[in-house]
């Protein structure tokens, strides 16, 4: 179900995919999340998100595609 994790390392936020590895790394939680919803566009279908804090501590989100107008 999840297939994308943003984890923060080093003060930094990376973006993870299950099947291809490290796909960016970013300065804050929401950059990494908006690339998450770059990704939502391919299957334009809302993506399951597992976000891990710089203290270990996990959560889930959901990123929608971006709105094309």
């Amino acid at each position: 179900m999840f297939d994308l994790s943003v984890v923060a390392f080093d003060g930094r936020w990376i973006l993870l995919d299950e099947a291809e590895g490290e796909l960016g790394e970013f300065a804050t939680k929401d950059e990494a999340l908006r690339a998450a919803g770059a990704f939502a566009v391919l299957d334009q279908e809302p993506r399951h998100v597992l976000i891990q804090d710089d203290v270990g501590d996990w959560e889930e989100t959901v990123v929608e595609p971006p709105r094309m107008h």
